[in-house]
């Protein structure tokens, strides 16, 4: 996503973006596919022109419910020769191929199970809406990401270890999250298209908006020039900073779910109590308990390997494989995916499916065969 993936790609006009799509559509409606094109905001065009580009869009997303590799490597093939340039590479990032068309647009295709398309159609609509919501969650140790609404949790400085952290997922039922969350349905059907203004009030409205949140390493203008969307909403924050809390605070008086935001970013309730809390409405807490505990045992065993993916689990994957060659592939694979900081990549194996990490194995066990 961001039309970045190669040299000397072209953006699209809004023609050359709506052209680009039907032509997409026509090719995987005849491959019999659920897919669909994430809604941008319906400003895109102004708002982009106001900072300097004729051009809107830097890229087509498409989001595809194909679950099988195999599967996955036609469709690839078929829109590769359709629209591609001629000659021209793939690239692969997880579940995303990105080609250039022969117009030199960058084409982006996103897999994912049948079951997820809605939610992700969701999650990435509107633009920055989802980066922007998400930022407001993450000092309520909450995430908001392609896996659905998440719990953070964590058992600090273990003597030899660090932080001992964990994800559990409350829900992907967007209306849930809705309600929640304080957010209107409209602004997470993944068909509605809002304008800048409109995220910019959905978003102060909701439980989760404290204006403190967006600090000045969220403000840097050569950040804000790349991203139109964030940029609209950063102005229009910043010129009605002073009545902001006061009206969320107006439109939910007495909100019980607000006022635990509220104590526990005043540290007025202890983390375990404010999890505990979160977890209940949602019918979770055995849930968060049960993790915790595991995590206080992956603390006490000295970081125990991750029961879903370890270097034994790889020899298992890799029978034929000498367990020093096998040793080097989890070494590139945990490299690529180390990421900023100690955590990353245990991160990366919490939130991959398990079928992508072997898919990833196959292609880094060739270079060694």
């Amino acid at each position: 996503m961001g039309g970045d993936a190669f040299e000397s790609t072209q953006r699209l006009s809004e023609e050359d973006y709506l052209k680009k799509c039907a032509e997409i559509k026509l090719l995987l409606d005849t491959a019999g596919v659920s897919f669909g094109f994430p809604v941008e905001v319906t400003d895109k065009q102004e708002i982009c022109k106001e900072r300097g580009k004729d051009k809107p869009y830097g890229d087509v997303d498409v989001i595809i419910a194909v679950e099988d590799h195999g599967r996955r490597s036609e469709i690839v093939k078929l829109l590769k020769n359709s629209v591609g340039l001629e000659g021209g590479d793939v690239l692969r990032n997880d579940t995303t191929y990105s080609f250039l068309s022969k117009e030199r647009f960058q084409i982006d295709l996103q897999f994912c199970k049948k079951e997820n398309l809605a939610f992700i159609l969701a999650y990435q609509s509107n633009n920055d809406f989802g980066a922007l919501l998400g930022h407001l969650l993450t000092p309520l140790k909450l995430k908001w990401s392609k896996l659905g609404l998440a719990l953070k949790l964590k058992i600090p400085n273990v003597s030899g270890v660090g932080t001992c952290k964990a994800e559990l997922v409350l829900t992907k039922d967007l209306s849930v999250v809705c309600s929640f969350l304080a957010l209107p349905g409209h602004s997470l059907d993944g068909k509605t298209r809002m304008s800048t203004t409109e995220i910019f009030e959905v978003l102060t409205s909701t439980r989760v908006f404290f204006f403190t949140d967006y600090d000045v390493k969220y403000k840097i203008r050569e950040r804000r020039k790349r991203r139109p969307v964030s940029d609209c909403f950063f102005n229009l924050l910043e010129s009605n900073q002073n009545d902001l809390e006061e009206q969320k605070r107006n439109l939910l008086k007495k909100d019980e779910v607000e006022m635990l935001f509220r104590n526990f970013r005043n540290k007025m309730i202890k983390y375990e109590e404010y999890i505990s809390l979160i977890s209940e409405q949602f019918n979770k807490k055995d849930e968060v308990l049960e993790r915790l505990a595991s995590l206080k045992e992956c603390a006490n065993s000295k970081h125990a390997p991750n029961p879903k993916f370890n270097f034994q689990i790889l020899c298992s994957w890799c029978p034929d494989m000498e367990q020093n060659i096998v040793g080097r592939i989890l070494a590139k694979i945990k490299s690529k995916h180390s990421g900023i900081g100690k955590d990353a990549f245990e991160e990366w194996i919490n939130v991959t499916e398990i079928e992508d990490i072997k898919s990833e194995v196959d292609i880094i066990k060739c270079i060694f065969q």
